[in-house]
């Protein structure tokens, strides 16, 4: 046999027991969890804490540590053995050991939410999106954030905050081009709320109460904007997507930043105008940007009640 490759399938042979031994002690090592669990229910939540410590600083050769093992054991105890006062207590306990992670953080807030106090728990939930949006692990760029900020947006209420569109409006509206009022409309809008959902949907009418299409607007708490979808019955061409940032700019007035992109892939900006007149009226202006990037009226309409 060849001495290279003699030496190669040593040393293969050697690579091959380091990752099996290597392995086989993690597969060896102790949930710690496990462990801390056994000893709350054996005899309380004081003594599992003292074991955990002692068994880190004298025996932690032995078993697993990562944020994981208090956080699932603090869900168990919260929700199986409906004990907050002890899930608290390694809800803290977690963020004591990890406080540089975000999800200790969030769990907590679940803790709060459970106990019932919502004002706390925002601010939890504030401080997992504030380690989640600097980090570089992937899981708290993406999950752990996105949970986090789907639980404030719902706390704060952000996807019902187009609520008082809810409802039968009448609507008056005229179209303009390049500028100049082109041709005047009337239909019907059938706003409603969709628990399930989470999203607004405007049905629209004609003034022969015939369908014009359907929008639906789900607010996206990661990009703090609403999705929005357009289905239109009189041409086949699927979903349309856009994405609308809201600001609201004081006195019953909100604005929109319409973002989409067309089918040959150029983007388009839409700006929209809302003033909410009363509970009964509501003023909304559409401007579209020109290529030379100005705002140009293009669609106005009066919703009454």
């Amino acid at each position: 046999m060849d001495s290279t490759i003699n030496i190669r399938w040593i040393m293969s042979l050697m690579l091959m027991f380091f990752f099996a031994s290597g392995y086989a002690q993690d597969e060896e090592k102790t949930s710690i969890g496990e462990v801390v669990y056994e000893e709350y229910q054996e005899n309380g939540i004081d003594e599992a804490i003292s074991k955990y410590k002692d068994l880190k600083a004298n025996q932690a050769d032995d078993y697993t540590w990562n944020e994981w093992e208090l956080n699932n054991i603090g869900y168990q105890i919260m929700n199986d053995d409906n004990d907050l006062e002890a899930a608290e207590k390694i809800f803290s306990l977690n963020i004591e050991e990890y406080p540089k992670a975000a999800n200790p953080y969030d769990s907590y807030a679940d803790y709060l939410l459970e106990k019932g106090d919502t004002e706390k728990a925002k601010e939890y939930l504030k401080k997992s999106i504030a380690i989640a949006e600097k980090s570089n692990i992937e899981d708290e760029q993406t999950r752990i954030l996105s949970a986090s900020k789907g639980k404030l947006a719902r706390l704060e209420k952000k996807d019902k905050q187009l609520d008082f569109l809810v409802g039968d409006w009448n609507i008056d509206a005229t179209g303009y081009q390049e500028g100049k009022e082109a041709n005047k409309m009337k239909g019907k809008d059938k706003v409603v709320y969709d628990e399930n959902a989470n999203a607004i949907i405007f049905h629209h009418f004609d003034d022969q109460q015939q369908s014009e299409g359907m929008r639906i607007l789900a607010y996206d708490a990661v990009d703090d904007e609403f999705d929005v979808a357009y289905l239109s019955p009189s041409s086949l061409q699927g979903i349309q997507m856009s994405s609308m940032k809201m600001k609201n700019v004081g006195e019953n007035k909100y604005e929109f930043m319409d973002h989409y992109t067309t089918r040959n892939g150029k983007e388009m900006m839409m700006k929209h105008e809302m003033q909410r007149i009363s509970d009964n009226e509501i003023k909304w202006v559409i401007f579209e940007k020109t290529d030379q990037g100005e705002w140009q009226k293009v669609y106005a309409m009066n919703m009454t009640k």
